[in-house]
């Protein structure tokens, strides 16, 4: 009995936790925004996924394979984008739905972290405000956390 006083004392905090831990990251979107899956937080039409693949992928096979689109999107840019003295490439996207996607990844500890952002905002100028937002957040988090 007393088990099951103490598990419905930490179900709530295990259930709206908004962060996650990732290879020892401890991930969470910015304020405001809610977890909405695994590794994935939402806030109106903001999203945000990570994935962490476990070797490093190189900027130009990055950049590359931003370049090809995909099955709902389609390319738009890809450079490099300087956060706190460190260079991270980019790729933007279009989506057929009208959102605009944005990807980075990150190294660390042997890892290569992708981060996805997507807005659909109702200018292309809070759309892009918004990607930059969520792209600085996340970057820091997964430097530095």
């Amino acid at each position: 009995m007393r088990f099951i006083y103490l598990s419905l004392l930490f179900f709530p905090s295990i259930m709206f936790s908004q962060s996650q831990l990732l290879n020892g990251i401890e991930l969470n979107g910015p304020k405001g925004f809610v977890k909405s899956g695994d590794l994935m937080w939402s806030k109106g039409n903001s999203n945000i996924i990570v994935q962490s693949i476990g070797f490093t992928q190189s900027i130009d096979d990055f950049q590359n394979n931003c370049r090809r689109g995909s099955r709902s999107s389609q390319f738009v840019e890809t450079d490099l984008i300087e956060i706190n003295g460190k260079n991270y490439p980019y790729c933007i996207q279009k989506g057929d739905n009208g959102s605009m996607v944005l990807q980075t990844m990150v190294y660390r500890d042997n890892y290569t972290y992708l981060i996805f952002l997507s807005d659909n905002s109702s200018s292309l100028d809070e759309t892009m405000e918004q990607l930059g937002y969520m792209l600085g957040y996340m970057v820091v988090r997964v430097e530095q956390f």
